[in-house]
């Protein structure tokens, strides 16, 4: 459905109205056919420009069986009937996807990004704060996707080798990497469900 803004009512509408036969009456409905189609969509009749945007959508909406009651020039109607034309004949581009080689697909895209710039920053406080934050979301991402992680070092080591970065041990070593588990998208798995006796 083109222009889904306006829903299936207006579709409806302008079936009915595209029945009525020419003449005053079909061009009064389509007058307030554009009146109800301003009201849906938000754009008052009163601005120029969206007046002619409802009116645009109409004609291609009503397939250009209600030109009779075109207001504006012809001209008009026939270069919007050749945009309209274009637009359906046109071939649709196919969406490129990223192919992308992840090494540690459950950390994503952009975590192992920031991971392997980790090696690229000065020591002080700020690179302390990044390492953390970067532990606790691999951390986070580790559990969402595994379920269970019975060792932080895990997770330090996979960050270490992904950084190439020796510092990070030195900062995480010892430090417990803390996740609010009820956080977490996902609930942990509790194991098989012991069945009832008879």
């Amino acid at each position: 459905m083109q222009y889904r803004e306006y829903g299936r009512n207006i579709k409806k509408m302008i079936e009915t109205v595209c029945a009525v036969e020419e003449g005053e009456p079909r061009k009064e409905a389509t007058r307030a056919l554009i009146s109800v189609m301003g009201q849906v969509s938000g754009l008052s009749l009163r601005d120029e420009v969206s007046l002619h945007k409802l009116w645009d959508h109409l004609m291609v909406m009503s397939e250009f069986r209600l030109e009779s009651a075109w207001p504006f020039a012809q001209e008009e109607l026939a270069e919007l009937k050749k945009r309209a034309s274009e637009e359906t004949n046109k071939p649709h581009e196919r969406l490129q996807y990223k192919n992308t080689e992840i090494d540690r697909r459950h950390y994503g895209e952009y975590l192992e990004l920031m991971i392997k710039k980790l090696k690229d920053l000065p020591d002080g406080e700020e690179y302390d704060s990044l390492v953390m934050l970067i532990a606790q979301q691999a951390k986070r991402s580790y559990l969402v996707w595994n379920g269970d992680l019975s060792d932080d070092e895990i997770v330090v080591n996979q960050i270490v080798q992904m950084s190439g970065d020796e510092r990070v041990r030195d900062r995480l070593q010892g430090k417990n990497i803390y996740v609010n588990h009820a956080s977490l998208p996902v609930e942990q798995s509790q194991g098989k469900k012991k069945k009832k006796k008879k």
